[in-house]
């Protein structure tokens, strides 16, 4: 009998449902790209990384949002650095 090996969130030990998030952590990215073209319409042109680095110092800011931007702030920065 082989075990399934079930994903887990990178940032929590819940199952993954989506990409490498568990439900809660994608449903948070999912607001943050549905936010970031609000952002755009408002702001005029603001970058990916720009938008994020706003939204994490904004002390209101939910905690599941903010560990979902470290994340993809981290993607973004090991791209640049290839």
């Amino acid at each position: 009998m082989t075990a399934k090996i079930e994903s887990k969130c990178t940032l929590c030990a819940r199952r993954v449902i989506q990409e490498k998030y568990c439900e809660y952590h994608y449903e948070a990215l999912r607001s943050l790209r549905d936010h970031y073209e609000v952002w755009k319409s408002r702001y005029g042109e603001i970058s990916w990384y720009d938008y994020l680095t706003r939204l994490r110092k904004i002390k209101y800011t939910g905690k599941w949002v903010k560990e979902v931007i470290e994340i993809e702030l981290e993607v973004k920065n090991d791209k640049k650095m290839r």
